[in-house]
């Protein structure tokens, strides 16, 4: 009791500061939430004053004016009192007389300021717009305003009399500010003429204006197109599928775009003037500006595109218009290169890539047509980077690659999936640079990590045919890789497997094995009736369909130069094949696709036979526990139900087995793949005499290993049979054989080592 009551007096004592700490939590979580609210009434506050502001003010101005206005009556009471002499209503007209003139002279200068200035600094800028800028409107009708106002104020000099003058008094105070706020507004809109970015922005703004004239002027003159057109059957099917009236319209007036074209000029000069400059800042906006004034003629144009066809020469599938956008850029790029311009380069790629994002949202008679301006697109873009290999820019290489990669990603989502192969091949190609240039062996690590995700891309893909183009990626990779396998490996760096890791590593959430395991994860927990779910598995299904065929080139190749990139190899290999096994099981998958994937996942696997035999291989081979793995592909089929494919991988260890028993390894080999037919003969539920004639066929051939190698391994499978053992293991066989039933174990593993070498007796020892 006496414990229970000094527990509860601790507790009670623990009170107080419990209760001061939820306090502090609660007020400093209400501090909190009071800044954020006042940082977004700020940003509230910040963003209605900007698009606002200019009619708020008039509002108030005009406001003042009326409640002035009221004021005029009272305000005459009590000044006309103090003009009841003609000599002090003279002074006063003399003031306004001064004043007036004051002003007059004030505008004329201010203004003839303002104008110079303004006129000095856009002189640099092309002629048409320095004339449009130097005789803008809104800075004209200030002066005119202001000036108007000036005069005002003299002329209240003429008033008749004394009962005048309050009103004369208030419109000279108001003609007065508003001289001051004018001279204010002329300022700040000289300041915004004078400003590149600015200018650029009025360009954007007019060519908008310019195509919403003229969008209006088609939609007016339509009922005219519709009853000048011949309309039969077969027309009646083409105006169902593109604007015919708008096409009409166009052709009537083939220079509708001429202002929208002078626009891009426009922004071509001032992107190249400024980037020559320095002042990147300026040339990103002009970039940005020809993206939206292409915006905007795409949706002027609307459904008048056509697409081209290889077979039919249509002159309607040209146009002129962003054919000349895409050569201007072109043609930027390589002033960027001749200047070995950077930033400029890079700015020009990311506009290619805007485009093309653009250029697939053109819309065709034809939901299918292929999105030929887009694939005009991706062919600048590609030939804008391979540009840039010859002169050392390796950022801005792997830039390029990366917004390839983009692009590449884009067609896939709306287009048709074959059309990115020579995009994919042109990564491939850039990739192979790092070979015998240094320099870019980064990018080569860019472009793998771009074929990656267009391959995990394709596996996403809303299209039901991928096949050809998933090969080609594949067929991508393995030329990287056969080009990097080429040259020698660091054993510090590891070149070849840095280079291949985003594709094959398994040591990172930023790898295609990675995104396939959530992918297949995702499957799993798909409704069976997902549509989206099987098409994807009909994608993996293809993408598995000849992987074996690569991944076996490519892992003898780099077994042959002893490569690092061996390790990912043989995981890739591993995992990959449980992937399959894994979506093979999953309920969205049928009988076609589950067979198929299966097979795949058999050949795929079955790569690891292909290994050389050869003492130097195998001893090289050893270091990466080829056992292990293919115990544990074997444990993870049956454990998902495909018993065929665990008997087959078990066949593959038992010829391993073979291949690695009739060398010394230094690692155990024979004895260490034997606990693994051992554990699988359990785990499977086979019979014992089935290894035990596994192992005797095994003995009898010509070349099984000698008698010092079996005598060894007989040895160390007597003492693993009579070993005690904890719950820790080193590897997935030692764990299996953790939890395998012990007396069956040191049954098999007995029997096993006896028929390895019959001389040697249950304590190891070679009898005579």
């Amino acid at each position: 009791m006496l414990d229970k009551s000094k527990l509860h007096w601790k507790k009670i004592k623990k009170m107080p500061r419990t209760l001061i700490s939820s306090v502090k939590n609660s007020l400093s979580l209400w501090h909190a939430k009071g800044w954020q609210k006042l940082y977004f009434l700020k940003n509230w506050l910040f963003s209605f004053r900007s698009k606002y502001a200019g009619k708020l003010g008039f509002v108030h101005v005009v406001g003042l004016m009326m409640v002035t206005a009221n004021f005029v009556p009272a305000l005459q009471v009590q000044l006309e009192p103090h003009f009841d002499q003609p000599e002090r209503l003279a002074s006063f007209k003399a003031l306004f007389l001064s004043l007036g003139g004051a002003m007059i002279g004030a505008t004329a200068i201010a203004f003839s300021l303002i104008m110079f200035a303004m006129q000095v600094n856009v002189e640099r800028m092309p002629h048409g717009l320095f004339r449009k800028f130097s005789s803008d409107i809104r800075l004209l009708g200030a002066f005119i305003a202001t000036f108007s106002l000036a005069v005002i104020i003299p002329g209240f000099s003429l008033i008749p009399d004394k009962s005048w003058v309050a009103g004369a008094t208030v419109v000279t105070i108001w003609c007065m500010s508003l001289i001051i706020l004018l001279f204010i507004l002329a300022y700040r809109r000289a300041l915004a003429l004078i400003s590149p970015t600015m200018q650029l922005k009025l360009v954007v703004a007019d060519t908008k204006r310019d195509f919403e004239i003229l969008d209006k002027a088609v939609r007016r003159m339509r009922p005219i197109l519709r009853a000048n057109a011949s309309i039969d059957k077969e027309n009646e099917d083409i105006m169902g599928k593109y604007d015919m009236d708008r096409l009409t319209y166009f052709q009537l007036y083939p220079n509708w775009a001429v202002s929208a074209e002078q626009a891009i000029s426009y922004c071509i000069t001032y992107s190249r003037r400024h980037a020559e400059q320095g002042d990147h800042e300026v040339s990103r906006v002009a970039l940005h500006g020809i993206v939206a004034i292409n915006a905007f003629y795409i949706k002027t144009k609307g459904k008048t595109f056509f697409p081209s066809n290889p077979f039919i020469d249509n002159p309607l599938a040209s146009d002129s218009f962003l054919t000349n956008t895409l050569e201007h850029l072109r043609q930027n790029v390589q002033v960027g290169v001749s200047r070995k311009d950077e930033q400029f380069i890079e700015q020009n790629l990311h506009s290619l890539l805007k485009l093309t994002e653009l250029y697939l949202s053109i819309e065709y008679g034809e939901e299918y047509d292929p999105r030929s301006h887009a694939h005009l697109v991706s062919g600048y873009l590609t030939g804008a980077v391979e540009s840039v290999v010859p002169h050392d820019m390796a950022d801005v290489l792997l830039e390029g690659v990366s917004i390839l990669g983009s692009a590449a990603r884009l067609i896939v989502v709306h287009d048709k999936p074959e059309y990115i192969a020579s995009i994919s091949e042109k990564i491939a190609l850039i990739a192979c640079t790092g070979t015998v240039n240094k320099n870019y062996q980064p990018v080569s690590q860019v472009a793998v990590k771009q074929l990656a995700m267009l391959t995990f891309e394709l596996l996403r893909s809303k299209s039901w045919e991928v096949r050809y183009a998933v090969k080609e990626v594949r067929d991508d990779v393995k030329l990287i890789a056969d080009m990097y396998l080429k040259i020698p490996d660091s054993p510090l760096t590891s070149v070849h497997s840095s280079s291949l890791a985003p594709y094959y590593s398994g040591t990172s959430n930023d790898t295609l094995m990675a995104w396939l395991s959530e992918l297949v994860n995702a499957l799993s927990m798909a409704d069976a009736d997902d549509e989206n779910a099987q098409r994807v598995v009909h994608h993996l299904e293809e993408w598995a369909d000849g992987l074996y065929q690569t991944e076996k080139e490519v892992l003898l190749q780099a077994i042959e130069k002893r490569s690092q990139l061996t390790f990912d190899l043989i995981h890739w290999v591993v995992h990959t094949t449980k992937l399959l096994l894994a979506v093979s099981c999953s309920d969205v998958c049928d009988d076609y696709h589950r067979d198929k994937l299966r097979k795949s996942a058999s050949w795929l696997i079955s790569v690891l036979s292909w290994i050389p035999d050869d003492e130097g291989t195998i001893k090289y081979i050893e270091t990466y526990r080829i056992a292990d793995n293919i115990f544990e592909s074997a444990v993870d089929a049956h454990k998902r139900g495909c018993d065929i494919e665990a008997l087959e991988i078990r066949s593959l260890l038992l010829s391993w087995t073979r291949k690695v028993g009739k060398y010394q390894t230094g690692w155990s080999s024979l004895e260490t793949a034997c606990c693994g037919l051992a554990c699988l003969n359990l785990i499977l539920e086979l019979p014992n005499e089935k290894l035990f004639t596994d192992i005797d066929t095994y003995i009898s051939k010509d070349d099984a290993p000698n008698f010092d190698i079996r005598s060894r391994a007989a040895s160390d499978l007597h003492e693993e049979a009579d070993k005690f053992r904890s719950g820790y293991g080193r590897s997935n066989i030692d764990m299996a054989m953790v939890h395998a039933d012990q007396s069956r174990l040191s049954i098999l593993l007995h029997g096993v080592a006896e028929r390895l070498c019959p001389e040697t007796n249950d304590a190891g020892i070679v009898e005579d």
